[in-house]
């Protein structure tokens, strides 16, 4: 009973101490979506908790570590795949982005990074925290320093960051202040065997309440340095305006200012492949925003043979037929749809028109659709083809979509051009720009975001002093950086690929769109391909494929033929060289990493056989421990002491079951063990290890070869 009481109070106490050191790590977590562009946190906590609820069970070692595998797959395939997670099809490209990016991060290219591998390491680091929680909290019993991080974090992140901390900190300090208070109570417990009393529970539990009340309730001095954030805010130019909805507009003449979600559901889509909505382009910047420069006038396209010139020469997997519900279109109508549209049917067939010049459709007086089914290519796009694309842009593109106002500063093209510096294609150039804004740290943010006043241009502030803003923000940055390099680009509405709700009996994935995915992105012209998307918004993430698949027959001849009329004989033969050291350098990573070629067979072979060996170790760990024990002594044989060799039996006979029992005397302890095994050397052994132990003298050469003649023969006994 006594035994039953004992492992009850250490277990509930254990309880306890996890439940606290889960909240106090949850503070760790909860602003990651506020200050950084990390989204789904949840499954980051869950994860964390999950690690926690399995230190508290103690399970064995290996059955801990495989769930903890089985968690953080779990959670990576909820993230990133749409497949079943029971269908072990979408593991290869998992192994594949691991191998890719761990490539990349040797090479110290931190920015190739995938999110998917991102998201990975960081469940790696929750998993070890968890672990080093674990530690502090039942090993060592010492969590001051982690609890003085947690609140110096939060406060930092209050000061400095738009995170509001006040309820986190007094959450902090009553959950740290009854860890330490526990801990406390547990030291005394073990150390000198007091029991732990309700009455300290609640002593404790008093006092923390009172020290909490007098702090929130008291008076307090007022602030005695300025608060460094406004100051900081001062520093730019920008007036900040009030929030707006976001959603669907059609001026866009004036960007900037506050936005604030609108969960307005639009439609809902049945689609096989997720995908951006697309709705109109803009080609015209005026410093402040984007309009339109010229007006064609609307034409009727054929439903069952559409070709809106976006993008030719590119590979697709076939047509893919999808399906839209409009709910609530809003007070402008428009019809969102795919990049590759190639037909559609809509109930009652009326005509279907579009705006050449900007691509936006419609039906006969501008009425809403309440439903409409699609028929598109999801294009996947060759990256050499793309690098190959360099010259013969149409004169009239070039013409329309390079346009920048005379008053651009000019430090916005100085900047375009120490982006692309090293970099030799178009499509190098165009992905420098694009990354560049997640590598120097601008924020993704909706909030606070100036409006640019009458001198200033709207890029500009952004570009070189607020660094903050939504998804207009940085869209039109890259647009204009990249006219400002003779590429021509544009500015494209619409809508993402919204909210995953379910995966249909058809096998088509069901997403709601909402006011809330309205976006804005870019499209790059490249000769003889088209129209590319790109996306700069920090924490979203462009949706079309690009590999180094083979180039498409066409492209590869309009290619041929400019480089023929633009380069003489030699020049081709080096433009060939270069091109092929260029491929045999460039390891980018991309959407398929097809370049590397994984033998998935054998490393799953070599896996699968680490795993069964390990298995058969942890089996049979008991037999195989008192030979590693003796291989360990073998290698150290001359720098064995008494303290060893005792330790080295002790070990031993503590895996055969006979452990040293609290408060027994080496002697006592060693006539047990010789009644035990049948022996009496165990009892010499003692002897003469406390002799040599206690003695003032060196050991004599006699006595240890003596001693040692007796550890070999108690070795010998244990084995057997």
């Amino acid at each position: 009973m006594t035994i039953n009481k004992q492992w009850f109070y250490t277990k509930s106490s254990h309880l306890i101490l996890y439940i606290l050191g889960f909240l106090l790590f949850w503070e760790w977590l909860r602003p990651l979506e506020q200050v950084t562009d990390t989204t789904n946190s949840f499954y980051f906590v869950m994860f964390s908790a999950f690690c926690f609820s399995l230190y508290f069970l103690n399970l064995q070692s290996w059955l801990s570590f495989l769930l903890r595998i089985i968690g953080l797959l779990y959670i990576l395939h909820a993230l990133f795949f749409e497949s079943s997670f029971f269908s072990l099809s979408w593991l290869s490209d998992f192994f594949e982005d691991i191998l890719v990016n761990t490539h990349n991060m040797f090479k110290a290219d931190w920015l190739s990074m995938t999110d998917m591998f991102r998201s990975f390491l960081f469940l790696l680091l929750l998993w070890v925290m968890c672990y080093l929680l674990h530690y502090w909290l039942i090993e060592a019993k010492r969590v001051f320093i982690f609890f003085i991080l947690t609140l110096i974090y939060v406060t930092v992140l209050d000061t400095f960051t738009p995170y509001d901390a006040s309820i986190a900190i007094i959450r902090i300090i009553i959950v740290g202040f009854f860890i330490l208070g526990c801990l406390q109570f547990s030291r005394i417990r073990d150390n000198e065997g007091i029991p732990i009393r309700p009455i300290w529970i609640l002593l404790l539990t008093a006092m923390i309440m009172l020290s909490i009340g007098l702090g929130f309730f008291g008076p307090k001095m007022g602030p005695q340095w300025p608060d460094p954030v406004p100051f900081i805010k001062s520093m730019t130019t920008g007036e900040f305006s009030t929030s707006n909805k976001i959603g669907y507009g059609v001026d866009d003449s004036r960007l900037g200012g506050s936005f604030s979600d609108d969960d307005t559901t639009v439609f809902t889509a049945e689609v096989k492949k997720a995908h951006y909505w697309r709705v109109e382009t803009k080609d015209f910047y005026t410093g402040k925003g984007w309009e339109i420069s010229e007006y064609i006038p609307k034409i009727v396209l054929d439903k069952n043979n559409i070709n809106l010139d976006i993008i030719e020469n590119v590979n697709n997997d076939g047509i893919i037929m999808a399906k839209v519900l409009v709910e609530n279109i809003g007070d402008h109508p428009h019809i969102p749809y795919p990049v590759d549209l190639r037909a559609m049917e809509i109930p009652e067939n009326p005509e279907l028109y579009v705006e050449p010049f900007i691509g936006k459709l419609s039906i006969e007086n501008e009425q809403i659709l309440h439903s409409y089914e699609l028929a598109y290519h999801f294009p996947e796009f060759s990256l050499d083809a793309l690098k190959l694309a360099n010259d013969g842009d149409n004169q009239f593109i070039k013409e329309i979509y390079t346009q920048l106002p005379e008053s651009l500063p000019e430090r916005v093209e100085a900047l375009a051009f120490e982006i692309t510096k090293e970099k030799n294609t178009r499509y190098e150039k165009v992905k420098a720009i694009e990354s560049y804004f997640s590598s120097q740290g601008y924020k993704y943010e909706k909030k606070n975001v100036a409006i640019p006043e009458a001198d200033q241009d709207y890029v500009d502030q952004f570009l070189f002093e607020t660094k903050r803003g939504y998804c207009d923000n940085f869209s039109t940055s890259m647009v204009v950086l990249l006219r400002s390099l003779g590429i021509p680009a544009r500015w494209v509405k619409g809508y993402t690929q919204g909210e995953y709700i379910e995966t249909l009996k058809t096998g088509a994935r069901l997403y709601e769109v909402k006011n809330s995915n309205a976006h804005s992105w870019v499209e790059v012209y490249f000769p003889g391909i088209g129209w590319v998307p790109f996306e700069p918004t920090r924490g979203f993430r462009n949706p079309y494929t690009f590999s180094e698949s083979v180039i498409p027959a066409t492209v590869q001849a309009e290619q041929i033929l400019q480089e023929q009329e633009q380069l003489s004989e030699n020049e081709i033969l080096n433009e060939t060289e270069k091109d092929q050291n260029g491929k045999k350098g460039n390891t980018k990573t991309t959407n398929s990493f097809n370049k590397i070629k994984v033998p998935l067979k054998e490393v799953n072979i070599v896996l699968a056989t680490i795993f069964l060996i390990s298995v058969v170790l942890y089996k049979f760990r008991r037999r195989l421990y008192p030979y590693w024990v003796l291989v360990n002594y073998r290698l150290r044989k001359n720098k064995q002491t008494p303290e060893m060799s005792f330790e080295v039996l002790y070990k031993l006979l503590r895996n055969k079951g006979i452990p040293l029992e609290n408060g027994e005397t080496i002697r006592e302890y060693a006539r047990r063990v010789d009644h035990s095994i049948g022996s009496t050397e165990m009892t010499e052994f003692a002897k003469m290890y406390e002799r040599i132990l206690y003695s003032n003298n060196d050991k004599c050469e006699e006595e240890w070869k003596a001693i040692m003649t007796l550890w070999e023969e108690l070795i010998k006994k244990i084995l057997a």
